[in-house]
């Protein structure tokens, strides 16, 4: 998913027209038809329907539309920390992971930002091995991730900021919503709705699976937590997601796994690497406002 993408989307769905949109942009009207049907492919639903020669949102093209919106003004703002930095103000370069650093970073952010102003903060969104790779390689300073992901290696320190727990979630008029827990046996028979295996959360669940020697009824795989939200509130199939992804949706009930355990998103570093005065002052912040956040 690219930009350029998330910006042609915002223009059809202004215009719910392929024709205007192309025409704003001073593009083809094929490229952002072959565009939309990329992002469509790519997020596993559809996000336009056509209706007597009129295009109209999809309920999963208005939640989509929301996340794009946020995404763009995550790049905009980099674009303009950018720019600030021939003008010499501070940065901080921080790496989020999809799961877990996405529940922590905007109350984070703020607090901060309130504090420090004069501060740029330059946000990435990726999966936790890649974030792994670009701390390495100090491509950012900071890195907001789950826990397990980077806990044990030794070139690394951290600090705790919020825990969560994975859980099996269903629709609210569910079978298994009114029950509390469930069994493994129980969650092999219901149709699931996985993020893909780039995301340690369900590499763990595909090996308690296997442990068991049990069969997973695995009927779509997505990149976008919203994705497997979405098919849980339309009750067309059971998902996996940890508890602060869970919390504020009332149409999901989330149950616990009967091995689970807590782990906790983390704001990790590169020991001894910690060389620019703002990331550290973002460092001891997070420290002192632990409860705020």
């Amino acid at each position: 998913m690219t930009i350029q993408q998330m910006q042609y989307y915002i223009k059809v769905c202004q215009y719910k027209s392929f024709t205007k949109a192309a025409r704003d942009l001073s593009v083809s009207q094929p490229g952002i038809s072959s565009a939309m049907r990329e992002l469509e492919r790519e997020c596993g639903v559809e996000l336009f329907e056509r209706r007597n020669n009129s295009l109209y949102i999809t309920d999963a093209g208005v939640l989509f539309l929301e996340e794009v919106r946020k995404l763009l003004k995550q790049y905009e703002q980099m674009q303009g920390a950018v720019k600030n930095l021939s003008q010499g103000r501070s940065y901080i370069r921080m790496g989020l992971a999809t799961m877990g650093g996405n529940s922590v970073y905007p109350q984070l952010r703020k607090l901060f930002q309130q504090e420090y102003p004069e501060i740029a903060v330059m946000a990435v969104e990726d999966y936790n091995g890649e974030l792994r790779r670009m701390l390495e390689e100090d491509e950012v300073d900071l890195v907001l991730c789950s826990s397990r992901t980077m806990s044990e290696m030794p070139e690394f320190d951290h600090i705790d900021i919020r825990s969560s727990r994975v859980l099996f979630c269903v629709n609210r008029n569910h079978p298994l919503a009114d029950g509390g827990c469930v069994t493994y046996e129980e969650m092999s028979r219901e149709p699931l709705v996985l993020l893909s295996d780039v995301y340690s959360i369900t590499r763990r669940i595909r090996q308690a699976f296997a442990k068991r020697g049990l069969p997973m009824d695995i009927i779509h795989y997505t990149n976008q937590a919203y994705t497997v939200l979405r098919f849980i509130r339309q009750g067309a199939a059971c998902g996996f997601l940890p508890s602060d992804v869970v919390e504020g949706n009332p149409d999901i009930v989330g149950i616990p796994l009967p091995d689970g355990e807590e782990s906790c998103t983390s704001l990790f570093w590169k020991r001894d690497r910690l060389q620019f005065s703002a990331a550290r002052k973002l460092l001891q912040f997070a420290k002192e406002h632990l409860e705020e956040i």
